[in-house]
């Protein structure tokens, strides 16, 4: 039941984002965090990335975050979990 929610919840987000390739955006979601062998509290963190959309799917955004145009298709990517997003913007 609850997988279902979720993924019902990632369908919504990911539609209403909706980027072509090739655009820029800034990419507002929370990352995981991990703390081993502690007591203390954690909570996830807030993350920022900016890139270009490389892809964009029901489960992940996919950004290029740096790209080098001499026309090689070397470039840095990042892969967000859709789960992950809090906001989407083009800029």
């Amino acid at each position: 039941m609850i997988q279902s929610i979720v993924h019902i919840v990632a369908q919504n987000l990911n539609m209403s984002w909706k980027f072509k390739k090739g655009t820029r955006v800034l990419v507002e979601w929370e990352d995981i965090v991990a703390d081993l062998h502690s007591e203390d509290e954690i909570e996830p963190c807030k993350a920022e990335s900016v890139g270009w959309v490389e892809s964009w799917t029901k489960r992940y955004i996919r950004l290029i975050t740096c790209r080098y145009l001499d026309g090689s298709k070397t470039a840095d990517r990042i892969v967000i979990p859709i789960g992950c997003v809090k906001n989407v913007e083009k800029i």
